[in-house]
């Protein structure tokens, strides 16, 4: 069997991911979270996750050994990342995504860092991994499932290669599959927000700052959020 080691780490600038993660919740949802209510949790921690993802039927990796130093898991196959880099616009593999994300919200369950980084695939299958984040115990589980959403896509949009139909209909068939209005309420926030930072802010920036990559990042999610929310 081949097993994955995970090590116990302290990882630096924490504080500061905690304070920014707090800040980033406050504008997008207009909650305040404690920063220390985001604290990470360790190797101890992420075992009880996924053994309780597990439980749920979630695909994840199945906990061989815990111990105060190191985690011991399954290995789950092929980084997801890895795949769409050298394949991008997969629309089968972009599809398994986003139906990953819709089987882990439809069973009541979050992430908290549901980035392509943190999937893999296996037999054509799914699995996640990296549940170090406190996300969903420190929010409404709504907003912790629509912050996945923005963790997701966000990270979806280099794949995407532009192409913001293909975006907005990945979002859409999450939305259609994952029905749950309050998740829906905080993502028409989310975009009613990105909307107005458009109009006040774009018109403001020079050429050069608007063709910046976080610029333009942020605007494709944008029209992606917008779109598929109109559909």
């Amino acid at each position: 069997m081949t097993y994955v080691v995970k090590f116990a780490r302290k990882e630096p600038g924490r504080k500061l991911r905690e304070v920014s993660s707090a800040l980033c919740c406050s504008l997008l949802f207009k909650v305040w979270i404690n920063p220390r209510q985001l604290r990470l949790g360790g190797i101890a921690y992420e075992a009880k996750r996924l053994i309780t993802l597990k439980q749920h039927g979630i695909a994840v990796p199945e906990v061989l050994l815990l111990t105060p130093e190191y985690l011991v898991m399954t290995h789950t196959g092929e980084s997801v990342q890895s795949r769409l880099s050298h394949s991008p616009k997969n629309a089968e593999l972009l599809q398994s995504v986003v139906d990953s994300l819709v089987e882990l919200h439809t069973r009541h369950q979050w992430h908290g860092g549901a980035q392509i980084r943190n999937l893999t695939v296996k037999d054509n299958t799914i699995y996640r991994i990296d549940f170090e984040e406190n996300t969903g115990n420190a929010m409404p589980l709504h907003l912790a499932q629509a912050y996945d959403v923005l963790l997701c896509f966000n990270s979806l949009l280099h794949y995407l290669k532009d192409d913001i139909k293909m975006g907005s209909d990945l979002l859409a068939c999450y939305l259609r599959k994952a029905p749950n209005a309050q998740v829906l309420q905080a993502l028409q926030q989310v975009n009613r927000h990105l909307q107005r930072l458009q109009r006040i802010l774009l018109p403001l920036m020079t050429r050069k700052l608007r063709q910046g990559k976080d610029v333009r990042r942020t605007v494709f999610f944008a029209q992606i959020l917008q779109q598929a929310l109109s559909l």
